[in-house]
């Protein structure tokens, strides 16, 4: 026997002292450093003190992932997307029989200054609805009242887009249709891809249907643009409609319109249709979509390189050039109605 299992001790009762004593005493760095400001509808309220931003065992939400969630882009001091983060939080809800706590005025007022309670300008926003406290039984019926809890953080490290991602087909069983669409909480596939994937030495992993169809990636969307010229995305039939990757194809498309004279010159066509795997490794370039990563090259998908790999990977310039309309996108001087001013004046206007 391990040293573990050699002897046992007895369970200690903690009074609530201790256990607020404990909350503090097991905060981990990231916390300390990221974790900024969290609303609960439990509580009624926003604390910014890491070790309260908690979550009871009993809401469905955590013993059975009866949740669905969404993530903005905090930059600047603004919201990016805001509101079409809503309307998919919203569908979702819908699709997972559950009925938000608060009108969408106020949902989205508790949003905004729970970004303002971070008293930062650039980070995530996540915000979650539940189906509630109640008990420990599987239908939603016993629970009380829907939960809504928002959470301000940086995230730790920013991929970093020059060196490209390597990804891997995953063995992992591709989500049914209904579930694929819908932004729930229960994201153990996705998880599950993503390891896969980085225990192999890859970036990341891809779902694939049992036809050899690509569909997405664990937290992305994934496109191709063809020898030909074609950008071609998978449709949303058995991935989910990402915000970021809507705005790009847009973005796109006026691109395109303008004629515009440079490396985007190359793309002739935009197209959502099903390729497979081995159609995506004959591809130009590669590339994944998401709104922490904006666009990520694919420099290798399984043993396939896209291009020269000895003695340095590179990415693709075409993926650098869509990256570079979504960043311009990103900022908020250009007023392109994709941003909502956080209203920090909240913090000093006092209730």
């Amino acid at each position: 026997m391990g040293p573990r299992d050699s002897f046992s001790r007895p369970t200690q009762i903690l009074t609530p002292e201790e256990v607020l004593r404990g909350l503090y005493g097991c905060l981990h760095e990231n916390a300390r450093t990221n974790y900024l400001a969290f609303y609960s509808s439990r509580l009624g309220g926003i604390t910014t003190d890491p070790a309260l931003m908690v979550v009871p065992m009993d809401d469905h939400l955590v013993h059975r992932g009866h949740a669905v969630f969404d993530t903005a882009t905090m930059t600047q001091g603004y919201l990016y997307q805001l509101d079409d983060h809503l309307d998919r939080f919203y569908t979702s809800a819908g699709k997972a029989a559950l009925v938000p706590p608060y009108a969408r005025p106020q949902l989205r007022r508790i949003i905004l200054e729970t970004a303002a309670a971070s008293q930062r300008f650039d980070g995530s926003i996540r915000y979650w609805l539940g189906a509630g406290q109640g008990g420990f039984g599987i239908s939603p019926l016993e629970c009380l009242e829907p939960s809504f809890y928002c959470m301000v953080y940086h995230n730790r490290e920013t991929p970093d887009h020059t060196k490209g991602w390597k990804v891997k087909t995953s063995p992992v069983p591709i989500k049914d249709p209904y579930f694929a669409t819908l932004k729930s909480n229960n994201y153990l596939p996705n998880a599950l891809v993503a390891l896969d994937a980085q225990l192999e030495g890859f970036d990341q992993g891809v779902f694939v249907d049992s036809e050899g169809y690509v569909a997405e990636g664990s937290v992305m969307n994934i496109g191709m643009i063809t020898q030909e010229g074609e950008l071609v995305v998978p449709p949303f039939e058995q991935a989910l409609a990402g915000c970021t990757l809507k705005r790009l194809l847009h973005l796109l498309s006026e691109a395109l319109a303008r004629g515009e004279d440079d490396i985007l010159a190359f793309i002739r066509t935009i197209s959502q249709r099903k390729f497979t795997v081995e159609e995506a490794k004959q591809a130009k370039e590669v590339f994944m979509v998401g709104s922490n990563t904006m666009v990520m090259p694919v420099i290798q998908w399984d043993d396939h390189p896209f291009l020269n790999m000895k003695p340095d990977p590179e990415v693709g310039p075409l993926a650098l050039a869509l990256r570079a309309l979504l960043l311009e996108d990103l900022d908020p001087k250009q007023d392109r109605g994709q941003h909502v001013e956080v209203p920090y004046d909240f913090l000093t206007k006092g209730f």
